[in-house]
């Protein structure tokens, strides 16, 4: 396909929201002036998804190595997001703690312009909040259904990514495999539990 700009009219800034998400690429960004050339494209790729100026070589060496999911965002940034907003989230109100956490899961989704990966994650985050608002327990599978269910309904051609379908395929290994490789497995439990993840994600 090709795309030829004539004329631009009627130019903006973007709504609030835009401002806000493409003010904190900004400085996202800008912190990784320290890095060399060749590592900033991972780090923007893997921190907020710009991955524009990712060498192919340097893709297809992580690809090949079984790391291609550092290049791009993922339910990994919805887990520091929140490891990291922990403690102040566990200062305030219950009532407070709910709102302010999907305020994080939304403003997250904004800077990564939701990805399906890290939509999935964040649903699934914004599922386990709800649940503990309301005092209620829920199982990891019943977590994974809801928020798969919620997406799916909302946009129905989530179906066709593939990005989708691995990220939900990962989460359903965990939760259902996880446990059982680990009882399995041979050795230190330390190292059993290290590897656990990564083996039923895969």
């Amino acid at each position: 396909a090709k795309l030829e700009i004539h004329e631009v009219t009627e130019w903006g800034p973007g709504s609030v929201a835009a401002r806000l998400a493409n003010g904190t690429r900004s400085i996202l960004a800008r912190g990784a002036d320290a890095l060399p050339r060749q590592q900033r494209p991972l780090y923007t790729g893997m921190v907020y998804g710009d991955d524009r100026e990712q060498e192919p070589l340097i893709v297809d060496d992580l690809r090949a190595a079984g790391l291609g999911h550092l290049l791009a965002v993922s339910g990994q940034n919805v887990a520091v997001v929140l490891g990291a907003a922990r403690p102040l989230l566990e200062r305030v109100r219950y009532r407070v703690r709910f709102p302010a956490t999907l305020a994080l899961l939304g403003m997250l989704l904004l800077v990564t312009r939701a990805e399906p990966s890290i939509l999935r994650a964040a649903v699934m985050s914004g599922v386990v909040a709800l649940a503990a608002a309301m005092g209620r327990s829920t199982s990891s599978l019943r977590v994974l259904a809801l928020a798969v269910t919620a997406l799916v309904l909302i946009d129905p051609l989530l179906v066709e990514s593939v990005g989708f379908r691995l990220s939900v395929a990962a989460s359903a290994g965990i939760v259902l495999l996880a446990t059982p490789i680990a009882v399995r497995l041979p050795g230190p439990r330390v190292l059993a539990e290290t590897m656990v993840v990564t083996l039923a994600a895969q």
